[in-house]
């Protein structure tokens, strides 16, 4: 079952801006809320194409949660061994990625989500990453959906 919608968006949207310090809601203060907005959906983006692979590759023994999903990706995509894979800093990870975080490459659960709260793509953005501002485990904070 995807995790992939409006609530690990908003879970996304407060780490990044609370790690920024820059209000979301209300009064906002341009260009770095455009910059926290575009940084929100980078790593919403990285969370979906992260889910899609563990829909595809996670098995009930192993079924690579938090940064392990990013690492069998890599795997997979490039086969460098996992020491080079676990060196990799965020903006190496984006670099590696690029292709499968352009919006219209996006799942369609990430795509539509994004569709949703971020209708107009920011033509400000953050020349630099912060390591923090992906946290790799945060989506294990949803709470657990009831399968009905």
């Amino acid at each position: 079952m995807s995790i992939i919608g409006p609530d690990l968006y908003q879970l996304i949207e407060k780490h990044v801006s609370d790690l920024h310090g820059v209000q979301i809601y209300g009064q906002v203060v341009e260009p770095i809320y455009s910059q926290v907005k575009n940084r929100i959906a980078l790593i919403f983006a990285l969370e979906s194409v992260l889910d899609d692979h563990r829909q595809k590759y996670a098995t009930e023994w192993s079924p690579l949660l938090g940064r392990q999903a990013l690492e069998h990706l890599l795997l997979k995509k490039y086969q460098w061994p996992l020491t080079i894979i676990r060196e990799l800093s965020l903006k190496d990870i984006v670099l590696c990625l690029q292709e499968e975080l352009e919006l219209n490459n996006l799942p369609n659960p990430g795509k539509a989500t994004l569709d949703l709260y971020y209708p107009f793509p920011h033509k400000q953005f953050f020349p630099d990453f912060q390591e923090e501002e992906w946290d790799p485990d945060l989506y294990l904070k949803l709470p657990e959906r009831q399968r009905w």
